[in-house]
């Protein structure tokens, strides 16, 4: 009996202890973002009619994002509780980011309806940093083409969107919801790193 009961110890210890090992030496600890889009733009909301429907990997064609950089991209176009919630979220991510040459985050705002000047207003509770996150008014038509028909996004989508080094849309995020700017914090690291594997 007491070989028995020493024998199911010794299993018990050794066990989790050889899974433990095998998945050390053998297993992959590794996270992939999505690449939305990558069979072309499809179905995706027929009521923009800007959008190029073809079934290649969709690429953000637009003057405003440089290639080579990782953006988290806002749009905005009312002052308010709203912004000031959100502004405050995005300085969460700035205050990660802030020394990472390699990742931008850019605020356009709809030049009709708010200007820099009431954003910078905010900045006795949220800290700008300039050579990380960048303010731009745009007048209405080039708002509206950036957001709808460059970032794939509805008329009613507040939501912030991180584009790749490569212009492809990576992912959505409401950062309304303070897991959302984790999740947008998480997959920016997570991209890093795949970028720094790749190079």
């Amino acid at each position: 009996m007491k070989n028995k009961k020493g024998i199911y110890l010794f299993l018990l210890i050794l066990l989790p202890a050889l899974i433990f090992l095998f998945l050390k030496g053998f297993g992959e600890n590794r996270f992939q973002i999505p690449i939305y889009y990558s069979n072309g733009i499809g179905d995706t909301l027929r009521q923009v009619t800007c959008l190029e429907r073809n079934t290649d990997q969709y690429i953000v064609k637009s003057s405003e994002l440089e290639m080579g950089i990782t953006k988290v991209v806002h749009f905005e176009r009312m002052d308010g509780p709203v912004l000031k919630t959100r502004l405050e979220e995005l300085e969460k991510v700035q205050d990660v980011f802030y020394n990472n040459p390699d990742i931008k985050m850019m605020s356009y705002l709809n030049q009709a309806s708010i200007q820099t000047d009431a954003i910078t207003g905010y900045n006795q509770r949220v800290t700008f940093m300039d050579q990380f996150w960048h303010f731009k008014e745009l007048d209405s038509t080039s708002w509206s083409n950036l957001k709808y028909c460059g970032m794939v996004m509805s008329d009613l989508d507040n939501r912030v969107v991180l584009v790749d080094a490569k212009n492809r849309i990576r992912g959505y995020y409401n950062i309304m919801e303070r897991e959302e700017t984790d999740r947008l914090i998480l997959e920016l690291r997570i991209l890093q790193t795949i970028d720094l594997e790749n190079e």
